[in-house]
């Protein structure tokens, strides 16, 4: 006999919890790194490489930094970066792989609003903005 209640169903997909960086493999095709490359106008001297395989962003060569692709095409990230991108990370003791690319858009667009104040005044206004 029915009771009207629909029974409860086990989800069929569990959210993982994300490795450490030092066991996510970096699982890119080198297509997808090419086509970065030559959509965000990477100079060839600034030496962009293709991770090894079953490498970690932790190992990286030495000079080098591990960014996701993700901070170029959702946190709007460009090379070289801005001055005031680079004064922000200095003032706050931030490394660009420290932010998340969900803050990124945050201090561009900050940025691109404020571009008729001083650049030096911005990074003071900046705190203001965030909080």
């Amino acid at each position: 006999m029915s009771t009207g209640v629909n029974p409860v169903r086990e989800r069929k997909y569990r959210p993982r919890n994300p490795p450490c960086l030092d066991r996510a493999e970096i699982n890119w095709k080198e297509e997808e790194f090419h086509n970065l490359v030559r959509d965000m106008g990477y100079r060839s001297e600034w030496g962009a490489q293709f991770p090894t395989p079953n490498s970690t962003a932790l190992d990286a060569p030495p000079g080098y930094i591990a960014l996701y692709a993700a901070y170029f095409w959702e946190g709007n990230f460009l090379l070289p970066m801005t001055k005031f991108t680079g004064v922000v990370l200095t003032n706050y003791g931030l490394h660009i792989s420290q932010i998340n690319t969900l803050g990124l858009p945050q201090i561009t667009h900050f940025e691109f609003i404020c571009r008729p104040i001083a650049l030096n005044r911005l990074s003071r206004c900046l705190t203001c903005f965030i909080l």
